[in-house]
């Protein structure tokens, strides 16, 4: 189990890499309404295109402080069931839900508590 957790911190910290990168070139002034959607896209598309093996499936997402995006996801592997976090902060050029946004930060976790077989 303890492989697989490690396998799965890395692909958090690839995904982060890969997301990071998306939202500060294809995404740059999205619409903050556009964000959460446009997110889950490119997470249940990278995914599968990363390691096959690996099946994900969106839970919930909520909004916590305006600019703020979170995302839970539960997945599962040949010999692990897991769930991991999306944590993303966008900086607004307003106030409104359709205000243009700009990604601040995002992290993508692996919770350890949460990781059986």
């Amino acid at each position: 189990m303890e492989k697989a957790f490690v396998y799965m911190t890395n692909l958090s910290r690839e995904c982060r890499k890969a997301l990071t990168a998306k939202f500060g070139a294809e995404y740059r002034g999205i619409s903050f309404d556009q964000v959460e959607p446009a997110m889950r896209r490119e997470i249940e598309s990278w995914f599968p295109e990363r390691d096959r093996n690996i099946t994900i499936k969106h839970e919930r997402s909520s909004t916590g402080k305006p600019g703020e995006v979170m995302m839970t996801y539960s997945g599962a592997n040949k010999d692990a069931h897991f769930k991991f976090h999306v944590d993303s902060q966008f900086v607004t050029t307003g106030s409104t839900a359709n205000a243009a946004s700009y990604l601040k930060n995002i992290n993508v976790t692996v919770d350890k508590r949460e990781f059986t077989r």
